[in-house]
């Protein structure tokens, strides 16, 4: 078959001898188009003038991720996780519905403690969980549990904070650690260090710039 075509395409001339077939060959279809081509095809024309001459590579997406502030995070965080009440009292405030640090702060007391049996020790007790979580709440750095050691020796405020310098106020959580009630309230952990009673201190002095020129602040 191959000398058939051979001498049909490269005979100038015919012999007498020779048999001619004619055949009717299918048309053969375009070749298809490149990946590349087709990769330009489908990508969208870009016809801003900056980029008629060389195409900008695309630049990698960075994933941005939100933080939650300080303030978000501990009203968001369960009373269990806080170490701030006794396992118990966490279990008696999720009965009425008080599960997080938000639902403690924006509730009423009276009207939680009155659900307790003894009504005036529950009232006080919430009072003081409240009063350590906002206090939390305007500091970066402390925990609701550190806030109410500072409850507990009488400071409640940014600006009871502020007055006192940090070597005081630390050694008073100290007295107040060997107490009978105090040795209950920090349990097995120990009172802050000096270091982050100094970052507290320096930083209700900034919330409360005032206080810090007072003669007993320094």
């Amino acid at each position: 078959m191959f000398e058939f075509f051979k001498r049909l395409v490269s005979s100038p001339k015919q012999r007498g001898n020779d048999v001619v077939f004619l055949v009717n060959l299918p048309d053969i279809p375009n070749p298809p188009a490149p990946a590349t081509d087709l990769a330009a095809v489908a990508a969208p024309l870009d016809t801003h003038p900056s980029n008629t001459k060389r195409r900008r590579k695309a630049e990698p997406l960075v994933p941005v991720v939100a933080h939650a502030s300080h303030r978000e995070r501990l009203l968001a965080m369960k009373l269990c996780h806080l170490n701030l009440c006794p396992e118990r009292r966490c279990e008696q405030l999720a009965a009425v519905g008080i599960q997080t640090a938000g639902d403690l702060v924006f509730s009423n007391p009276h009207q939680i403690a009155s659900t307790f049996r003894n009504t005036e020790r529950a009232e006080r007790a919430i009072c003081r969980y409240r009063a350590a979580i906002k206090l939390a709440l305007t500091i970066d750095s402390m925990m609701p549990r550190d806030a109410l050691l500072l409850v507990a020796i009488h400071r409640r405020s940014v600006a009871s904070v502020a007055r006192d310098s940090a070597a005081q106020l630390h050694r008073d959580l100290e007295r107040f650690s060997l107490s009978s009630r105090g040795r209950k309230l920090v349990g097995n952990r120990s009172i802050p260090s000096l270091r982050r009673v100094k970052t507290w201190v320096a930083a209700c002095r900034e919330m409360v710039p005032s206080v810090s020129l007072m003669p007993h602040a320094a």
